[in-house]
């Protein structure tokens, strides 16, 4: 004797809604694979990862989300941070204060590199 699927309509292809839903609710658990639930329903698995995609644009044609909108952001103006940072080699110390620029820290210590 031979089962058929739930949700089948004997001799007929044609799937009851509410058998997709369910199948589609299954198939879009992360803990399941399209080939597990196909087989436990007795489906082909390219079926059901159609339904799903049909599924997800019906889905999103009667969801439709919200256009984007940008609104405006006045961010507050900070405070100069002061800063301080001494750097020594051997017998040479060199302490700035105040903003740093990167470009003469930079050659600062190209320079103390080179003559150690």
């Amino acid at each position: 004797m031979e089962t058929k699927a739930r949700g089948r309509r004997l001799g007929s292809k044609n799937y009851p809604k509410e058998f997709r839903a369910m199948v589609v609710a299954q198939a879009n658990d992360p803990s399941r694979s399209i080939a597990d639930v196909a087989n436990e329903h007795g489906l082909n698995a390219n079926m059901i990862a159609r339904w799903r995609r049909l599924h997800e644009r019906n889905h999103s044609a009667t969801h439709a989300r919200p256009s984007e909108t940008f609104i405006p952001v006045q961010l507050p103006v900070s405070a100069q941070v002061t800063s301080s940072l001494v750097v020594e080699c051997g017998a040479v110390r060199v302490r700035f204060d105040g903003p740093l620029d990167l470009g003469v820290l930079r050659t600062v210590l190209t320079t103390l590199r080179s003559a150690s």
